[in-house]
């Protein structure tokens, strides 16, 4: 996301003067869509990187499971996933398990291991592609993370990456706070620093492609607002401090501000998600 340029000052008769548009005006201008894409773009590029049955998928820090069914619903491939957080391999497991009594020929495709991306546990050149949605700021190693990734990647395989940046208009506090709260490492959230670690990894980037807010708009027009709902709760959060925090505990408080923010700071500009397709 490109840095804003300090505002002009304004007197008192600009601001509240008849010259310009009309709120009215001003209104129906910011209420037409910028026809923004969703997340499931992901899934477009990785069908347009040739996924397909046959193809084996990794999915470091593949949480829930959720991505891996898709990826086998959609493309047929066999998908792997790598998890660090016990809970996460649990929710995964379950998932798979329900998925096998309705669509036995999904969850044959999955499999899933306990594992990091610093040491990734497969033998060389396994897989055609790897996909990491939203999990290397929390890559301490992160060079190391991605030098695993292209081990373990076909020579012409290709690695799929969604990261959240941090951008200038996140202040130095408002950072400490949500990094440390979401077990983020901070230098991570730094492109410059991203992209020399991918190229000291052994990766050249293809394609890089800027989101800003772009997802949180969809879930906002689509209907499903969850941004919204993480505005208003973090509103609650901050105005009800005393009553919740003892309800919920320090580390708990926190870790769900700070999450909440981190929806609303995409929103606003503060945070800018990117795209990139590494080879």
């Amino acid at each position: 996301m490109p840095e804003l340029d300090p505002p002009p000052p304004i007197s008192i008769d600009d601001l509240y003067g008849d010259e310009g548009p009309s709120e009215e005006e001003i209104g129906a201008l910011l209420d037409q869509s910028l026809h923004p894409r969703g997340p499931d773009m992901l899934f477009d590029i990785a069908g347009e990187l040739g996924l397909r049955p046959g193809w084996r998928v990794l999915d470091v820090g593949s949480g829930d499971g959720r991505r891996l069914l898709e990826l086998t619903r959609r493309f047929g491939c066999w998908a792997l996933g790598v998890e660090p957080v016990k809970g996460n391999m649990e929710r995964a497991r379950l998932a798979k398990a329900r998925t096998q009594a309705d669509e036995p020929g999904v969850a044959s495709l999955i499999r899933l291991v306990r594992g990091r991306i610093e040491a990734l546990p497969f033998h060389d050149v396994t897989f055609d592609v790897v996909w990491a949605r939203d999990m290397l700021i929390h890559v301490e190693d992160l060079a190391g993370g991605l030098e695993e990734c292209r081990r373990v990647l076909a020579a012409d395989g290709k690695a799929l990456v969604f990261q959240m940046f941090a951008t200038p208009l996140l202040e130095p506090g408002e950072a400490r706070r949500l990094w440390s709260s979401l077990a983020a490492v901070s230098r991570s959230s730094d492109p410059d620093y991203f992209e020399a670690c991918v190229h000291r990894a052994g990766f050249s980037v293809v394609s890089r492609q800027e989101i800003g807010s772009e997802w949180r708009e969809f879930g906002e027009e689509s209907g499903k607002r969850t941004t919204s709902q993480q505005l208003l709760r973090a509103a609650r959060l901050v105005r009800a401090r005393d009553l919740l925090l003892p309800r919920l505990g320090p580390l708990e408080y926190e870790a769900t501000l700070a999450d909440c923010l981190w929806g609303v700071y995409q929103m606003i500009g503060k945070l800018s998600g990117r795209i990139y397709v590494l080879a």
